[in-house]
């Protein structure tokens, strides 16, 4: 018995083996697959047996609806017929004739005749025409003559019917249809089809007529296309045949009441044999068009689909079988030999009772463990490097030899879209955060840290994002989205920035600001994305700090355009403010700072180069102002230096606006404290000499002198002393004062005011126009 036991243990460890085995599974898993093609012949089996039977029918229904349209048509013709029939003149007066006909009613009949035959040929689906007239009792055919019972012995609704019952069928008010009738051809009754219709007289109460046209039944399925071992017939309500391809027939194999839908098709038994009948309904005389076919023929074309199929299924267990053993061969024959080679150089037995995949795991195991450690040593440091390349990929500093996809997939960075934007946020204050008595370099890092999660959380509920720092006040984020139109995008975009400064600054009281690309296609758009939010931070200067801020919102639609006038500070506006300043004007001087500051600045779209070179243009004007208020004897005259650093130390073109107003406050104070100190009576005549004298071209600083006794070199500078500016200048711009009055009308030439103001040369007044005013006097003219 124990060795019994033994030989049985014996047999099956080879057994097991094999069902450890990897050849065992494959083959199991190649079976499995060679299965999926046999299921799909089943499938396709199927579906083709539907094609085919569904094919079959559409062209037994085919041929159906072309013999109902066929023979729908002629009857459509026999109806118009009839219409027209009944509007025949003759046929329709004959109505007024009574049982006892005259002579001219026998010549009417003769008349009807003709028209009747005229009709019939006209119509060559019509075997006759009869007209029934009710009140003489009178049926008038093509060829014949005779009454009701005459008509009776020719045509009957059924073999026996009495006498009275078809006359009672022709005595009703209203007749109009198709009937199954029989008429006698040679001592029999032959079936054929009839048309019936009354026609009503035009006499109140008068009995009318009743046409009766005689269809060629033989005709009915002349045309129609009978299949090989098929059969065609009409049937009508009470089960009749109408007409048949099988006159053999004694009775229909498919009753009317079996055929309840307008067409269709139904399996029959009918005498022993199976057969598929088709059916359509006439749409006139709803009449059943059917085709009866022996179900083998039917089924004819879907045996060889069956057939086929089983011989596709056979060969595929043939021939798949064959290549299944040649590919579990062919494939493990590498697996055997990367075991040996792993069993030998590993180190690592293989124990021939396991399956070949488990040693596999075993073997790499060891080396994927290594591995992991290794990529965790690397990921405690990804950040920083992941960091560092965002840095360098804004920033445009890439090494072009190395795609970019592959340096993506290195650092973990995954851009599903095509849409590229960047946005960067600035820390204007630090809010809780801030500290004065320890350092601030961990505060910012938290406050980075908090920024940077708070707006990928944000941009995650649409868009791909990552966060970099940038600088310890500046965080970059770039966003991946889906392309959209920018006015779309834009809004988007805008969302994830204000939702990120609304927290911020409710929970942590920092306060950001925004700086918005545009939106960009493809990577190598990031560093052009950061270029523009970049440029539209740096307009921080104008807009302020604590908002968002568009690249599209800036000049010209792109940030890089002038005003629409271009840069506007003429030499004009610099003397005006100048004099303004040196008359102490404070008011006007602020409101003039702050109309040159509109006209560059504030009006949309601006520029910030423009508002850069504005404001220092502007500083250096009241610097100018500061060297003609001078006054001799007063040191404390305002310090344009350190009003210009304070200048530079602004953030925003707001803050230098302020600058800018406390230093023409300051001058114009300066100005009207000491206006009493600087006045001198000898300046003053000689302005009003100048005012009184400018007409006269020989009007001179040596003049002047000869004028006041005294040395044009020392009145000149006496005056320059006390009125800031050289006496000559004085009488330049005093003409010229009178010159803009005059060219502000169109009364003088050029030349004439030259003349007028004191310039006998036209060019030197050009010149002159041009130095002080920026412009020629014609264009002066054309502005104003």
């Amino acid at each position: 018995m124990a060795q019994t036991r033994n030989r049985w243990t014996n047999y099956l460890k080879p057994l097991r083996h094999k069902n450890r085995s990897v050849f065992l599974t494959w083959m199991l898993s190649y079976v499995s697959v060679l299965l999926v093609p046999i299921l799909i012949s089943g499938v396709i089996y199927g579906a083709t047996l539907n094609v085919v039977k569904a094919e079959m029918n559409r062209a037994n229904q085919s041929i159906l609806q072309q013999m109902e349209q066929a023979i729908d048509s002629q009857f459509k013709g026999i109806e118009s017929l009839s219409l027209e029939v009944s509007l025949n003149r003759r046929i329709a007066a004959f109505m007024k004739a009574d049982a006892a006909l005259s002579d001219s009613d026998h010549y009417e009949i003769y008349q009807i005749a003709n028209d009747l035959r005229v009709y019939e040929m006209a119509n060559d689906f019509l075997e006759g025409i009869y007209v029934y007239y009710i009140n003489s009792d009178t049926v008038i055919s093509s060829n014949n003559r005779m009454d009701s019972e005459g008509l009776y012995d020719h045509i009957r609704l059924e073999e026996h019917m009495p006498l009275r019952s078809f006359r009672e069928y022709l005595d009703q008010w209203y007749i109009k249809g198709y009937r199954s009738v029989v008429v006698s051809e040679q001592n029999e009754w032959r079936p054929t089809v009839m048309y019936a219709q009354n026609v009503t007289s035009s006499i109140m109460n008068q009995r009318g007529a009743v046409l009766l046209f005689m269809i060629d039944r033989d005709k009915l399925l002349a045309q129609a296309s009978v299949p090989e071992e098929g059969t065609i017939h009409i049937l009508n309500e009470d089960n009749r045949f109408i007409a048949s391809t099988d006159e053999s027939l004694a009775e229909p194999a498919v009753q009317y009441g079996d055929m309840p839908e307008q067409s269709g098709q139904l399996e029959i038994d009918a005498g022993g044999r199976r057969l598929v009948a088709s059916y359509a309904t006439s749409s006139i005389t709803g009449w059943k068009y059917v085709m009866t076919l022996p179900a083998d023929v039917y089924h004819r074309k879907m045996n060889v689909v069956e057939q086929l199929t089983i011989a596709s299924i056979l060969l595929c267990l043939l021939v798949g079988g064959g290549v299944t053993y040649w590919l579990l061969k062919r494939n493990y024959l590498p697996i055997h030999a990367l075991i040996q080679s792993l069993s030998f150089k590993a180190g690592v037995t293989f124990d021939r009772g396991s399956n070949e995949y488990s040693f596999l795991e075993q073997a790499l195991s060891s080396t994927f463990h290594e591995k992991e450690e290794l990529h965790n040593k690397l990921n405690q440091h990804n950040n920083t490097l992941r960091s560092y390349f965002l840095q360098r990929l804004l920033k445009g500093q890439l090494d072009s030899h190395i795609p970019l996809r592959e340096s993506f997939s290195a650092y973990d960075l995954r851009f599903p879209q095509d849409g590229f934007s960047v946005i960067l946020l600035r820390i204007e204050h630090f809010g809780k955060f801030h500290r004065t008595d320890e350092d601030q370099v961990p505060n910012k890092r938290l406050l980075q840290f908090l920024i940077a999660n708070v707006a990928l959380e944000v941009a995650r509920k649409s868009a791909h994002a990552y966060a970099v720092e940038l600088d310890r006040e500046l965080l970059g984020c770039i966003v991946n989205h889906r392309l959209a139109s920018p006015a779309e995008q834009r809004a988007e975009l805008a969302r994830i920035a204000e939702e990120t400064m609304s927290f911020i600054s409710d929970y942590a009281h920092v306060q950001l600001t925004a700086a918005i690309s545009a939106q960009q296609v493809g990577e190598y758009g990031i560093f052009q994305a950061f270029q523009e939010a970049v440029e539209a931070m740096e307009y921080r200067i104008v807009a302020g700090s604590g908002g968002m801020i568009h690249y599209g919102d800036l000049s010209g639609g792109e940030g890089k355009g002038a005003a629409p006038g271009g840069y506007f500070y003429p030499l004009q506006a610099e003397q005006q403010l100048i004099i303004m300043v040196r008359e102490g004007q404070l008011d006007k001087a602020k409101a003039f700072v702050g109309e040159i500051i509109q006209k560059n600045v504030t009006s949309e779209p601006f520029s910030l180069h423009t508002a850069k070179c504005l404001m220092f243009d502007l500083m250096a004007t009241l610097q100018k102002a500061i060297g003609e208020i001078r006054i001799v004897g007063k040191p404390d005259v305002p310090d344009g230096v350190r009003a210009i650093e304070r200048l530079v130390q602004c953030q925003t073109v707001g803050e230098m606006r302020g600058q800018l107003y406390d230093m023409v406050e300051l001058l114009c104070g300066y100005v009207n404290d000491n206006r009493l100190y600087s006045s001198n009576p000898l300046i003053d005549k000689v302005m009003k000499y100048v005012n009184d004298y400018y007409q006269d071209e020989n009007l001179n600083i040596s003049t002047i002198g000869e004028a006041f006794s005294m040395a044009p070199s020392y009145i000149s500078k006496l005056f320059k002393e006390f009125a800031g500016e050289s006496l000559l200048d004085y009488i330049n711009k005093t003409r010229l004062e009178k010159a803009k009055l005059l060219l502000s009308g169109e009364k003088y030439t050029v030349g004439e005011i030259s003349l007028m103001v004191g310039y006998h040369d036209v060019n030197t007044f050009h010149r002159i126009f041009k130095k002080f005013e920026g412009i020629t006097p014609g264009r002066y003219r054309e502005v104003k």
